[in-house]
């Protein structure tokens, strides 16, 4: 999720999150999805097949459903279906193996999770994921995914990975996407549109990027420091990005990133071109493509090991681009927003008892005092450490997710000194 903060005293943009009750037994292997969005009606039919470990003692199925309705659900071992919230409960048959496979056959007019602009023939998926496909919407669940996305012919899609294939249907156009790299399923997701197009490469990764209203001249210079910002988070993570491709899209209202792409505000293409260093947004969601996709937290009370870090490098990104103090410009913005909420008495530790409903400053401290807590990390143990840290924790847990006691023990390791004084002043406690 992004951080959509460029000034001091702003709000970030992230949604409220609520915490989902999971089947931590259940291991979704992969999903193969199947969609009919209708953008002038805001209405979508759907179709997964969910490969899935479970223990074969487990005779319940539990998934994310959001405000989908379910048509039928259909496999081998699937015996019936029932709803509880936002819950669809599968009962399955005793004698089954430990990996098998289910479908689901459902439709929906989501309000949040997937956008639609009926106007501009435009839609985009933002973070809730369950509103548009059955999954297991947890962040400690990860599994590869196919997407199929049938839409009319004058409209373009970009999501998840690569696209394999397009091909005709009448008056349609299929959209094949597959992506292999296991992620969580809060980071799928796709973006529809006419879209202008200009291509680059990163070495050998191609840049994509995609605009309904800039031309490729424009989006390249809008986009003309992604390259250099892909070889600064390779070198402080000590890891290659390994996809073929990342895409960055201009549309809509939101701020979010994706495995393999990531969405931008239609507007922020022009504030870019106002100011060639207000490129924050664009390295925070980059950033994401390590930590957070593929260094993920466990759950949503460690939310910070995802938007502090993203946070925090869209800054050292700054640092290493523009100097020293349009990092320390950054970080003092980072703190003003922390100061604030602590003199509203609202200051919290960045690891919560629970996520459910979070307030704005909530979801604030998360960002702000979480990447605010990083830079006084770093000045605590010099850029040596610091750095040689970040890279040893980002190799042992890329594709894990992490909590935040393994985020300490592996500074601490490679620091060779015991930091749990300063984690309990600013990350399990409020500081005085």
């Amino acid at each position: 999720m992004s951080n959509p903060i460029l000034h001091p005293g702003s709000v970030s943009r992230h949604p409220k999150i609520t915490s989902y009750m999971t089947d931590t037994e259940l291991n979704v292997l992969s999903y193969e999805v199947s969609i009919v969005p209708a953008i002038e009606k805001g209405e979508l039919l759907g179709t997964v097949t969910i490969r899935f470990q479970l223990p074969t003692a487990k005779s319940t199925l539990l998934l994310d459903a959001g405000n989908l309705q379910i048509d039928s659900v259909q496999g081998q071992h699937a015996k019936n279906y029932t709803r509880t919230g936002k819950k669809l409960r599968i009962a399955l048959e005793p004698d089954r193996t430990l990996t098998t496979s289910i479908t689901i056959y459902y439709h929906g007019s989501p309000k949040k999770g997937l956008l639609f602009n009926a106007t501009k023939k435009e839609a985009y998926t933002v973070f809730f994921t369950s509103e548009w496909m059955i999954c297991n919407d947890t962040p400690d669940d990860k599994a590869t995914i196919a997407l199929s996305i049938s839409l009319t012919k004058n409209l373009d899609c970009v999501a998840n990975g690569n696209l394999i294939s397009t091909r005709e249907e009448e008056e349609r156009r299929v959209y094949q996407w597959q992506q292999d790299v296991e992620t969580s399923a809060y980071t799928y997701g796709f973006a529809i549109g006419k879209f202008q197009k200009a291509y680059s490469n990163a070495g050998a990764i191609g840049i994509n990027n995609y605009s309904p209203n800039h031309d490729a001249e424009t989006l390249s210079q809008v986009f003309q420091e992604t390259p250099a910002m892909l070889a600064f988070f390779e070198e402080k993570s000590g890891i290659s990005y390994d996809q073929k491709s990342y895409s960055q899209v201009l549309i809509g209202n939101h701020y979010q990133e994706h495995a393999g792409f990531s969405l931008l505000k239609d507007a922020y293409g022009q504030l870019v071109l106002k100011d060639s260093t207000e490129t924050n947004l664009i390295s925070h969601e980059l950033a994401h493509q390590w930590w957070g996709n593929r260094i993920t937290c466990e759950s949503w009370q460690h939310f910070w090991l995802n938007e502090a870090f993203a946070t925090y490098f869209s800054a050292a990104y700054n640092e290493h681009r523009f100097g020293r103090d349009k990092y320390l410009s950054d970080i003092n913005a980072y703190r003003k927003v922390y100061q604030q909420i602590k003199e509203r008495g609202n200051d919290k530790p960045l690891v919560f008892p629970n996520w459910n409903n979070p307030s704005r400053d909530d979801r604030n401290l998360v960002y702000f005092k979480g990447a605010y807590v990083l830079h006084l990390l770093r000045e605590q143990l010099g850029d040596e450490v610091f750095w040689g840290g970040i890279r040893s924790y980002s190799s042992k847990y890329f594709d894990l997710h992490v909590n935040t006691q393994d985020f300490q023990r592996a500074m601490e390791q490679y620091a060779g000194q015991d930091l749990s004084v300063f984690f309990n002043q600013w990350v399990y406690k409020v500081k005085p």
